[in-house]
């Protein structure tokens, strides 16, 4: 059961996506512009003798969800459509475009799907409405019980003809959950909470997962037996391994998958260490009397951001790996932690104090004055970066538990992604599954 689960969010997909028409109108929309008025259709039944509706309201749900998470588009109520999906065209040449500049709007998705066997073939398009021409659109087949897969695929493909880069929903998230009691478990979902799946059951302390840069494994803190190590979780064939002996404080993958900077605690000391993917050490980076924990690759793997009491507080320290360079990059603010480098490599995330709560924050990778980010009621921790650097997970307890929310890289947009009834922390963005 577990396994067959597992499959659900796997990467070994085998989607087929094909251009229809292929016309980019490379529309933008920047960074507090207003957001866009998109109509998304529920998709149309093209073969009539099967059951669709969880493909049609599921499809049009889930790119309608992605396009409102990105801030950038005003989905328009579905209430309001004028059209029967299952009776209109989904074709320029068959599509009354006067039905949607009605209700005010200028973009429109409609799309199609046939069921066959165990798997789907989808059409979606992206239309513009005031020119009623067809901006983009793709065939996908794959598996039917992976439609939500084809629904983020497209939004992303949108958000590429909206902005030049192509979106960042095509991807998973791993994060920590007391959902199933008070234990600390790890889970991956997608974006949108759909097809979560619990990776560890070992109803103890499991903390602070990172994904390899293929999107294979999970690294993760677990006190299962008795003291802190680090496991290796392959989500393909669903075994788990121990990575490093005890006194591990958590880790990070370079960028290009061969080493992990780890923190481990050795002869009363806590410093920062260069493992291999077999878990041997490779090297030792820090020595200092302080604590050092929390590191984070630049995205050229030269560089690390990490934590360090060397001055008396926790502060974000850089290392340059080739000649051991230290120095200090935060100033401002007794306590800051957390730091994740922004995949673009200009800015770095993390964790301060700020006003007696936790914010985030963040800072150009070269230093000066920190952005604050979040400044709502309650504590907001653990930052972590889309893969196409536009966006930041975040663990809030606004509402009261904590939960995992979303925000844009200036900090708007702020949503909530997770309730699941327990405390949902310690959140990690995957890359793009292609």
């Amino acid at each position: 059961m577990f396994e067959r689960a597992l499959a659900l969010f796997l990467v070994c997909f085998s989607f087929a996506a094909q251009p229809l028409q292929a016309q980019v109108r490379g529309l933008i929309v920047g960074p507090g512009a207003e957001r866009y008025p998109i109509a998304v259709s529920p998709l149309k039944n093209l073969d009539s003798g099967a059951e669709g509706k969880q493909f049609s309201d599921g499809i049009a749900d889930t790119i309608a969800r992605d396009l409102t998470l990105s801030g950038w588009f005003r989905v328009l109520d579905r209430s309001a459509y004028l059209e029967d999906p299952q009776r209109s065209g989904i074709t320029l040449g068959s599509i009354d475009f006067r039905n949607w500049s009605i209700l005010g709007a200028e973009a429109l998705v409609k799309g199609g799907f046939a069921p066959q066997g165990e798997d789907l073939v989808v059409e979606l398009r992206l239309f513009d409405v005031y020119q009623a021409k067809e901006v983009v659109g793709k065939r996908y087949t794959g598996k039917a019980k992976d439609f939500r897969r084809i629904a983020h695929k497209f939004a992303d493909e949108i958000i590429f003809q909206f902005t030049g880069v192509r979106g960042a929903f095509d991807s998973r998230i791993a994060y920590v959950s007391t959902a199933g009691g008070r234990f600390k478990e790890i889970y991956v979902s997608h974006l949108d909470g759909s097809e979560k799946v619990q990776l560890t059951n070992n109803r103890t302390i499991n903390l602070s997962p990172a994904w390899t840069p293929d999107g294979r494994s999970i690294l993760y803190i677990s006190y299962k037996e008795g003291s802190p190590s680090l496991y290796l979780f392959d989500l393909f064939s669903s075994k788990d391994a121990k990575f490093s002996a005890r006194g591990s404080l958590g880790g990070k993958w370079s960028a290009d998958g061969r080493l992990a900077a780890v923190s481990l605690e050795r002869d009363g000391n806590t410093d920062i260490y260069l493992l291999d993917h077999s878990g041997k050490t490779v090297r030792r980076l820090t020595e200092d009397k302080g604590i050092d924990v929390s590191p984070a690759w630049s995205p050229d793997g030269n560089r690390l951001a990490f934590v360090s009491n060397r001055s008396g507080t926790p502060q974000i320290y850089l290392l340059e790996l080739a000649g051991g360079k230290t120095r200090r990059l935060t100033f401002s603010g007794g306590y800051n932690t957390s730091p994740d480098w922004s995949p673009k490599g200009d800015r770095i995330a993390y964790t301060g104090r700020h006003g007696g709560r936790f914010n985030i924050f963040s800072i150009d990778a070269k230093g000066g004055d920190p952005m604050l980010l979040t400044s709502n009621s309650g504590d907001n921790e653990d930052p972590s970066w889309s893969p196409d650097g536009r966006f930041l997970l975040f663990t809030s307890n606004r509402r009261g538990r904590y939960q995992i929310h979303i925000m844009q890289a200036n900090g708007e947009n702020q949503q909530r992604l997770t309730a699941s009834g327990g405390d949902d922390t310690n959140p990690s963005w995957s890359a793009r599954l292609d």
